[in-house]
């Protein structure tokens, strides 16, 4: 155990599973005392969480905390979590990171729903054939749960994606179904003469997106891509001192 939190009581955080698909993302609060395991109280059941996973209790932006330990015991909404991990709160992880993810999405049509998407990501012909698939630069704001990245406006809140996504150096393509959670149009002063190759205008809009279906291979591929780079920083930022 490293990092072992001195004391926490009845703090409200995030409780988040990435080794099932789709992850487990929950609410609960958490206390922990000394150098022993914390207790976690789940705001609703999830019968999807076992003894033997790894969570990750997350504070929020409100709060500097942010807590990888290990599941070893539930009995109803109570959790026990052995720590493994505290990011000190001046070299804080963050839940998201930035990196090159290849995406290509392509928005459903108002005809195309629940049932044709979950066919796509089984492997079947997208629905409505021809729709416009899009390519949004690979820089961009990523997790086991979602994406963030910058496009022209093709969506709007609630609308279904499919979603193709490639890491680097790797050659395995993954397929998922997402869910626009938020469109937020980009300031007009970092438009303000921006061109993409070839003359087009700039992207418009940040556009975040949940996961709705993802292999839980991808999930996994995801996390260690984001953990491989806040490592990275983190070492950066302590040869820095």
């Amino acid at each position: 155990m490293t990092n072992s939190l001195v004391e926490l009581q009845d703090v409200p955080v995030e409780i988040i599973c990435l080794s099932v698909s789709p992850p487990v993302i929950r609410n609960g609060r958490v206390t922990c005392e000394g150098e022993g395991p914390c207790e976690v109280v789940l705001a609703e059941p999830e019968p999807r969480l076992e003894p033997g996973m790894r969570v990750v209790l997350d504070g929020g932006p409100d709060r500097d905390l942010r807590i990888k330990g290990l599941v070893t015991a539930i009995e109803g909404l109570r959790l026990r979590v052995e720590t493994e991990r505290v990011v000190p709160s001046d070299k804080r992880s963050f839940p998201r990171m930035y990196g090159g993810i290849h995406v290509r999405y392509r928005v459903l049509g108002a005809g195309e729903g629940e049932k044709e998407a979950s066919a796509w990501f089984a492997g079947g012909d997208a629905a409505g054939e021809g729709g416009a698939w899009r390519e949004p630069d690979p820089f961009m704001d990523f997790s086991g749960t979602g994406l963030r990245f910058e496009d022209q406006l093709h969506c709007k809140t609630e609308d279904r994606m499919l979603i193709e996504l490639k890491l680097p150096s790797s050659e395995d393509l993954w397929r998922a179904t997402a869910r626009v959670v938020r469109v937020d149009p980009i300031r007009r002063d970092d438009l303000e003469g921006q061109k993409e190759d070839g003359g087009e205008v700039a992207p418009s809009h940040q556009i975040a997106v949940e996961f709705m279906e993802l292999p839980t291979e991808a999930t996994e591929a995801l996390t260690a891509f984001a953990m491989r780079i806040q490592d990275a920083l983190l070492k950066t930022e302590g040869s820095g001192d």
